[in-house]
């Protein structure tokens, strides 16, 4: 199991949310940046997946302070901040065009809660070291960590999926925050963009569950964990992502038992 409790998918969001006012200058001076660059990019009509890849390390870098930042604070509970983000999800839906993107960020948000309890485990000793792990992680850019990956990792194949790992789930946190920016009604944003975003948390959902599963950090059906170095190969998510198509309750009751 590689760099497992390095993944925090929801923080952005909190920082939106519920933590704006507290934040330090610098800090909120990144979010206002990277919220105002998802704001054109999802109000000009231009393809989202494509675009969405240059604010790939926009997000991991806020990522990574906001955790540093949050890691002062010894209250801070990623358990309960899960909890606060589901209802502020489900609100979504009382606008019937942001229904369906609703509806995948809550399956998104199943999926990073199972991979955490996976991680940590449920019981109080776990998840202090998993907060400890919190407090512990180094400032690193999105670029020295995909460096750092090189060295650290000699097999390519696994370096990959790390990455691959690494960037769905900050797109499911790009496409939070493009919610989170739509909830303004006074954000005319078109139906096929709309969407599109859909399609895309919905997409990387399903890719980090299922690359999960084969990085090891997710017991399979049979409940027999795997190694770090068991290969699936690309068909082993295609499968996955098969499944999924078939309607994401199934797909969560198929493969993460929810």
């Amino acid at each position: 199991m590689i760099l497992p409790s390095k993944n925090y998918d929801v923080i952005c969001f909190q920082l939106r949310n519920n933590l704006y006012s507290q934040l330090e200058n610098p800090l909120k001076k990144e979010l206002n940046q990277l919220s105002a660059d998802i704001k054109t990019l999802i109000i000009s009509g231009k393809k989202v997946e494509g675009q969405s890849f240059s604010m790939l390390s926009q997000v991991f870098n806020l990522r990574i302070k906001a955790i540093n930042w949050l890691a002062t604070d010894s209250n801070f509970d990623y358990w309960e901040m899960l909890k606060e983000i589901v209802p502020q999800i489900e609100e979504l839906k009382t606008n019937k065009k942001l229904e369906v993107l609703a509806e995948n960020l809550l399956f998104a948000l199943r999926c990073n809660q199972r991979v955490v309890e996976a991680i940590v485990g449920k019981n109080e000793t776990a998840a202090d070291t998993f907060s400890e792990s919190l407090r512990q992680l180094p400032e690193i850019t999105y670029v020295q960590f995909i460096a750092s990956l090189a060295f650290a990792i000699p097999d390519d194949d696994m370096a990959q999926r790390i990455v691959n790992w690494t960037n769905a789930s900050l797109h499911v946190e790009f496409v939070m925050l493009a919610a989170d920016i739509m909830s303004d009604n006074k954000i005319k944003v078109s139906d096929k963009t709309i969407n599109e975003l859909a399609f895309l948390v919905a997409d990387s959902a399903q890719e980090y569950i299922a690359l999960a599963t084969e990085l090891g950090i997710l017991k399979t059906s049979s409940s027999r964990q795997l190694p770090a170095t068991s290969s699936f190969g690309n068909s082993f998510i295609k499968e996955q992502k098969q499944l999924a198509d078939l309607g994401l309750d199934d797909y969560s009751a198929n493969l993460l038992n929810l």
